[in-house]
This record gives structure tokens, C-alpha cells and sequence, in this order.
């Protein structure tokens, strides 16, 4: 593996303290209403030194997004590909939606209501494609498991589907405020009821 130098390593610093200020600025004033000199302000650089990383808001809001859906997906395919058993993946994989969700919470909001049409479709496209390696991480686990016998005869590619879609709809149903249960109690209860429908009776 080669080395970072000095410089990569200033430069992913600078980027990353440019994006915190922009999701923590763009959160509290809007996407439209949010500035270059205030995401500066925000980051305690110069604005000269935004345009350094970065040659519009555009770019910083782009960059943002595929910050956040990556960590959506380091979050949660692992949780699904790691070692242990189908119920304590499910745990792990709830757990790491429903905390991302927690996480970003004002910027996830920010990014369904205010993203223009460009915007909009390239994270329709980056979103599909972690809800795709999610399907696919669980269709392996569960025809894996099927195979062996373990859980009850589901079909591994439709459970997987429904699977994931729950996930998401936890994680919105507390994005809009609907559930007052910890990230904890809900992805328990939520791994509870999931597995008692796949175990073999």
C-alpha cells in the first residue's frame, strides 16, 4: 500500500472540515440559501481556500452526498458480510441504517427536499446502487443459510428485497419523527420479529 504524503493527507483533512461545515450550514439555512462565504465561515478558513478543493457549491454539495451514501454503505454492508449469526446480522445491519439515518438526519432531509433534478438522479443512482450491494449481501446470506437448512424456505432473492425495503422504511419512519424508541430497542424489536418469520419452526 503506498503511503500518503503530506500533502493527501492535508488535502482529505480540508476537504472533510469544508463538507462538515457545509452539511452543518446547508442544514440550518437551506441548499438555496446557503453560501461560499458562509460554509468559509463555517469551516474557519478563507473563502480563497474553498475554491482551492473546490470550484462551486455544486461540487461541495456533490461531494457531500457521496460522502454520506458511502458511509451509508460502510455502514451497512459489512454489518451484513461479517461473521455471526443471521439474527445478530440483522441486528448489526439495523443498527447501522437506523444510525446513519440518525446521524444525517437534517442533511437527508435537506438532499429529498431541495437537491435540483441533476442532483436528484445522480443520488437516485448512487442510492440504488447500496440498496443493490444490500439485496445482494443478504441474498447471499440467506441462500447460504437456505442451503444448510437453517432457516425456513423463503425464496432468498424476494425475502431480501423485502429485507432491505423494511430497513429503509425504519429508518424514514424515523426521519420523520413517527417512533420515540432508541436506535437500540428498535432494531432489537425489529430483528426479533424479522427472524421469527425466517427461522425454520
Amino acid at each position: 500500500m503506498a503511503r500518503l504524503t503530506k500533502t493527501h493527507v492535508v488535502t482529505d483533512f480540508r476537504r472533510s472540515q469544508i463538507l462538515d461545515a457545509a452539511r452543518v450550514t446547508m442544514a440550518r439555512h437551506g441548499l438555496a440559501r446557503t453560501t461560499v462565504d458562509q460554509i468559509a465561515r463555517a469551516a474557519n478558513v478563507a473563502k480563497g481556500t474553498i475554491y482551492l478543493y473546490y470550484r462551486s457549491k455544486a461540487a461541495i454539495v456533490r461531494d457531500a452526498l457521496d460522502e454520506g451514501l458511502a458511509a451509508l454503505e460502510a455502514a451497512t454492508v459489512p454489518a451484513i458480510e461479517a461473521p455471526g449469526t443471521i439474527d445478530e446480522k440483522l441486528h448489526r445491519f439495523l443498527s447501522g441504517m437506523l444510525g446513519h439515518f440518525d446521524r444525517h438526519r437534517d442533511f437527508v432531509e435537506l438532499c429529498q427536499f431541495e437537491l435540483g433534478v441533476e442532483m436528484r438522479q445522480h443520488a437516485r443512482q448512487t442510492f440504488g446502487r447500496i440498496y443493490a450491494a444490500q439485496t445482494q449481501a443478504w441474498e447471499r446470506v440467506l441462500r447460504s443459510a437456505s442451503g444448510r437448512k437453517a432457516i425456513a424456505g423463503l425464496p432468498p432473492r424476494h425475502t431480501s428485497l423485502v429485507l432491505v425495503g423494511l430497513a429503509h422504511g425504519l429508518a424514514i419512519q424515523r426521519l420523520r419523527g413517527w417512533t420515540d424508541l432508541s436506535i437500540e430497542s428498535e432494531a432489537a424489536h425489529a430483528t426479533v420479529m424479522i427472524w421469527k418469520g425466517l427461522r425454520r419452526q
